[in-house]
């Protein structure tokens, strides 16, 4: 079995790092900030993305130039607002030898892999991707054919396992298994209207549902 994470809301709680780089580039830029909660409706299509919603009325050269200043406060901000999700690594650490665990994030990918390599225990996942330049990010299924191809392993028993409706589409558009959970940055009902394969509201349920379909493997 293939286990593919998303890191943003399902792995990890990045949400008040982001806000704070995010307000800080908007801050730069003359514009007006946003409180947390509203930041939380903008995440989960990419950094670009993220600064389009933060200021939906600016031409793309200026939206570029907050996506630029996001990066670099993101860089020096993120560490003070990223923590696990309470249970995760006990949870990866469970998950039976023979099974490969992979990351598909939407983050650029040197924060994905800095992230990555800083807070988790060293080669847990397989592959780590992120959003790179030229490479359609989620929910093009592009980043799931390459984490398959890479470890030679089937379809038929993959998973993605993510908090958002780009992560359960992606799963879809790749024709794998999907699993929602619920404790991210999208609402139980936003996630139950795309119908995945399970959705689960904690991290005790997602580890009892991986055992069993890990025995069913």
């Amino acid at each position: 079995m293939h286990l593919i994470f998303d890191l943003d809301g399902t792995l990890i709680n990045s949400l008040p790092g982001i806000a704070n780089s995010l307000n800080a580039a908007l801050a730069e830029n003359n514009l007006p900030e946003h409180d947390t909660e509203t930041v939380r409706g903008f995440i989960g299509d990419g950094s670009y993305v993220l600064c389009e919603r933060a200021a939906p009325s600016l031409d793309s050269a200026s939206i570029d130039a907050i996506d630029a200043a996001f990066r670099e406060n993101y860089a020096k901000l993120w560490q003070d607002g990223t923590v696990i999700y309470d249970g995760i690594i006990d949870l990866l650490k469970s998950i039976p030898a023979g099974h490969h665990l992979s990351i598909l994030s939407n983050k650029p990918h040197a924060f994905t892999e800095e992230i990555i390599s800083s807070i988790f225990p060293k080669n847990m996942f397989s592959t780590v991707l992120g959003q790179r330049q030229g490479i359609n990010k989620k929910p093009d299924p592009s980043g799931i054919h390459e984490i398959l191809q890479q470890s030679n392993h089937p379809d038929k028993t993959a998973y993605l396992i993510g908090d958002s409706t780009v992560d359960l589409t992606t799963a879809n558009n790749a024709k794998i298994g999907s699993i929602g959970v619920t404790w991210g940055f999208e609402s139980s009902q936003d996630l139950s209207a795309l119908n995945p394969d399970h959705i689960v509201d904690s991290v005790a349920k997602l580890k009892q549902l991986i055992n069993t379909l890990s025995n069913h493997d």
